[in-house]
């Protein structure tokens, strides 16, 4: 019985370290996969990083080349003298409504006179009485 039972305890050592090697070899595989992965996922996220800070950098010079051209605008007058030609527009429209509404109103005043002589007397002509 000693040597069935050494032989049983040697195949059981044996196979204890043979599926200990294959458990970790399975496990050594996996985290291996795993940490590729997320490997992988960090240098996508390291390109996202270095890509939103170039286009940062693009923005801010773009900015800046804005506000330059907009205080060189303000420099040269062209936003002032824009402002005043659209005011002289916005006045010269004024003065034709106003002349077109003074023309209409005097010749609705015109015609009114005209309807009223019509069925009247003249200014011109005296009353007389008689008596």
């Amino acid at each position: 019985m000693s040597t069935l039972s050494l032989s049983s305890a040697l195949f059981t050592i044996a196979a204890t370290a043979g599926g200990s090697g294959i458990a970790w070899l399975a496990t050594a595989l996996h985290y291996r996969t795993k940490v590729a992965e997320r490997t992988l996922q960090l240098q996508h996220a390291e390109q996202a990083k270095q890509k939103a800070q170039e286009l940062a950098l693009q923005a801010r010079a773009q900015v800046e080349s804005l506000q330059q051209a907009l205080s060189e605008a303000k420099r040269d007058g062209a936003i002032q003298s824009a402002a005043q030609s659209a005011k002289a527009v916005a006045a010269a429209e004024a003065a034709k409504a106003k002349a077109k509404a003074r023309a209409d109103l005097l010749r609705q005043l015109d015609t009114e006179e005209k309807t009223e002589r019509a069925h009247g007397f003249a200014d011109t002509q005296p009353l007389a009485n008689n008596n």
